[in-house]
């Protein structure tokens, strides 16, 4: 099963289950309020007027009584109005029980009873007492008629308080059983929410997370110098063995073309010694490791294997290093002749001043014709101090990149040609952690789809980006010529060198 068919199988049983209980929730939402309604609107109501019935017949029984004996008017009063309060609870229940058939029955057969009992016990005695027979009213009192009836209406009125009762008690029963019931799917989906969630994570981390960490060690293992041989196997879900495969044969295509670029490299060799020489010592930069130095620098010939760029890392012997970027016009085989000449004499005057405005003199003097000239910054910085010295001869200024500022080593000479000139050394200081960023201008004249320079707006833009992701100068590097090149449509219209350097 693919990686996305379980995601997606996943997500339609939490969804299945979260419709199963909300639908649960409500049905049981539903049947407490139903209860509760009952209860609050019908139930408990229906109780409250049973409990005034019962008052009601009481009042009727001792006042008939009271009346048959004293012959007071009052105690006829207090049946009157016990009478007509029992009629009134009997009107209110009939609506309240009318949706239960068999409280409703019951209710009626009270009725009944109460009306027997009015007829056949408490009227006759009313009556003799009304006449003046009070001997004979007496005498119904004494034959327990008017009590038995009673007793008869007050067994209906007691079973129908006593069912209302057991239904109030079954509702308050229901609703707690609901609770529970509610509870318990609560926790249920709670836990299996939770579930769901631990197979989602699980999924993940051995579906995606490690095939992904598997894949990613892989590809830094054939990466490096050697291992380009060997094949990447992709595992995992689908998706990622697709992942997998096309990295495995985007090896297959860079093996292919390092083999290619080996062959050329050989067959150069192999035919044309001098050029091959002249190409190694040109890109012989002396990059040598300096103890408080980060250092890193690129050169990319835009033709065949001949650069008319160079650049050089160059420990002298009071311990300071010189970082010379020079560009000679034009490229190919002549401009490289021109570059090797010129990198010789400029990194001969260094090792013996370590003055970059005396080596930048000394490489304009081997000029001998005016169609050829060359761009050259040169600075010399100590590791221990920071304190930087530069010379620039028309060559794109330097950065000196801070958190806080940027400081161009700007121009402080002419073009090297055979016109001569002279050139003055400047000052500045290279911070702990500070970039120095050295370029040609095959690097910021590259173009995009539209026609538009890198530029130095650009460039700066790339290398705000570059510091903030990358920690050493190889890093920083890599990140500038990859961007610059996938935005460029013109990449190899000029050579492009790039140096970075940092004090740690």
């Amino acid at each position: 099963m693919t990686l996305r068919a379980r995601i997606w199988t996943l997500l339609l049983v939490a969804v299945v289950l979260a419709l199963v209980a909300g639908a649960a929730v409500r049905a049981g939402y539903l049947n407490v309020s139903r209860t509760t309604t009952a209860v609050a609107e019908r139930l408990q109501p229906a109780s409250d007027a049973v409990a005034v019935l019962n008052s009601a017949l009481s009042e009727m029984d001792s006042g008939v009584s009271s009346y048959a004996l004293t012959g007071d008017s009052s105690d006829l009063s207090t049946y009157v109005e016990g009478s007509a309060r029992a009629t009134a609870a009997f009107a209110e229940l009939r609506p309240l029980l009318a949706g239960d058939e068999n409280l409703s029955q019951l209710l009626r057969e009270t009725r009944s009873a109460t009306s027997i009992w009015r007829r056949q016990g408490t009227r006759p005695i009313v009556n003799a007492t009304r006449s003046g027979d009070r001997g004979q009213a007496r005498d119904l009192v004494r034959s327990g008629t008017s009590r038995n009836l009673y007793n008869d209406v007050r067994t209906f009125t007691n079973s129908l308080d006593q069912q209302i009762r057991d239904q109030v008690d079954r509702a308050v029963m229901q609703q707690e059983q609901e609770f529970i019931r509610l509870s318990t799917l609560l926790n249920v989906s709670a836990l299996v929410t939770l579930g769901l969630l631990a197979v989602l994570s699980l999924l993940l981390l051995r579906g995606v997370l490690r095939p992904l960490k598997e894949l990613q060690a892989q590809m830094l293992t054939v990466a490096q110098e050697g291992n380009h041989e060997t094949p990447i196997i992709a595992s995992g879900p689908p998706e990622l063995r697709d992942v997998g495969q096309d990295a495995e044969k985007m090896r297959r295509e860079l093996v292919t073309e390092i083999d290619s670029a080996r062959q050329a490299h050989e067959g150069l060799e192999q035919q044309t010694p001098v050029v091959a020489a002249i190409r190694a010592e040109l890109a012989d930069s002396h990059d040598t490791s300096v103890p408080g130095m980060d250092l890193s620098g690129v050169q990319q010939p835009a033709q065949g294997v001949m650069a008319g760029d160079w650049w050089s890392a160059q420990v002298l012997l009071d311990g300071q290093i010189a970082l010379t970027i020079t560009d000679v016009s034009g490229h190919g085989p002549e401009a490289g002749m021109e570059a090797l000449r010129l990198k010789h004499v400029v990194e001969l005057s260094l090792a013996q001043n370590a003055d970059p405005a005396l080596a930048l003199k000394a490489g304009a003097d081997g000029f001998r014709t005016a169609s050829r000239f060359a761009t050259c910054l040169i600075v010399v910085i100590e590791p221990q101090t920071g304190f930087l010295t530069w010379a620039n001869a028309g060559h794109p200024p330097a950065w000196l990149v801070t958190p806080a500022t940027t400081t161009e080593l700007v121009t402080t000479g002419p073009l090297l040609s055979v016109l001569g000139g002279t050139w003055a050394n400047q000052h500045s200081h290279l911070e702990i952690g500070a970039l120095l960023l050295m370029w040609t201008d095959g690097l910021t004249e590259s173009h995009d789809g539209q026609g538009e320079e890198l530029g130095e707006s650009g460039l700066a833009e790339l290398v705000e980006e570059a510091v903030g992701t990358e920690e050493t100068s190889a890093g920083v590097v890599q990140h500038l010529l990859s961007a610059a090149r996938a935005r460029a449509v013109d990449w190899r219209r000029d050579d492009v060198t790039l140096i970075a350097a940092r004090r740690v």
